[in-house]
């Protein structure tokens, strides 16, 4: 029965995106799971009503969404979605300044190699070479982890025009997060529903048998 149980509650679970929600803010369908955060949000996910993350306007919601539940995301707490791209990009900290290639980038950080050493809790400068004469400068990141020539960056504050150039890039390059999706939830599959079904009957067998044995010879 606990396996029963298990996969029932395997077929309420929605990946970290879903295009039924939408942003209230922009109308995208862009949208990311977001990580909960508090006693507050964690109690109300009893009730489907879940954080999310617009990919588009980074606008920060919560929203019912009856019905499906979303995968631990421990792993990945990440609110916006990494897309993998090579562009030329330069670090500086204090008067020590390296060439670097990012790895990956998102609206709230990115990874780089270089050949230079940035131990995990520098502050540094990253100004991102979009291409066609755009740049992004990221006025303050920091490193959060680096091994191996590979660097990850979180952004601490960058000023709303690189910001915005940064989104439209990461738009342009990513794919559409509903390509291949449904717009509607999928039924549960017909062997699922036979295996509950005989659970159950199995249930009432047992119940039934203790129920005969408990009662008493006349």
């Amino acid at each position: 029965m606990i396996a029963t149980f298990r996969m029932l509650s395997r077929c309420c679970i929605t990946p970290l995106y879903h295009v039924g929600v939408q942003c209230p803010r922009c109308g995208s369908q862009s949208v990311r799971r977001s990580s909960r955060v508090g006693a507050f949000e964690r109690l109300i996910s009893v009730l489907y009503v879940y954080p999310f993350r617009c990919q588009r306007c980074t606008f920060r919601f919560r929203r019912l969404n009856w019905g499906h539940r979303y995968p631990n995301s421990k792993g990945d707490r990440r609110d916006y979605e990494r897309v993998v791209v090579r562009l030329p990009a330069r670090l500086t900290a204090g008067a020590e300044s390296a060439e670097a290639e990012t790895t990956d980038l998102s609206i709230s950080g990115c990874a780089v190699r270089t050949s230079a050493r940035f131990p995990p809790g520098t502050d540094v400068r990253v100004i991102i070479e979009l291409g066609g004469g755009r740049t992004v400068d990221v006025a303050e990141a920091v490193v959060r982890a680096a091994h191996e020539g590979r660097v990850s960056l979180q952004f601490v504050y960058v000023a709303a025009d690189d910001q915005r150039r940064l989104i439209e890039y990461i738009n342009a390059v990513a794919l559409p997060i509903d390509v291949g999706r449904p717009g509607r939830s999928t039924p549960f599959p017909l062997e699922v529903v036979l295996v509950a079904v005989a659970g159950l009957l199995v249930i009432f067998l047992i119940l039934s048998m203790v129920t005969r044995v408990g009662t008493p010879l006349r």
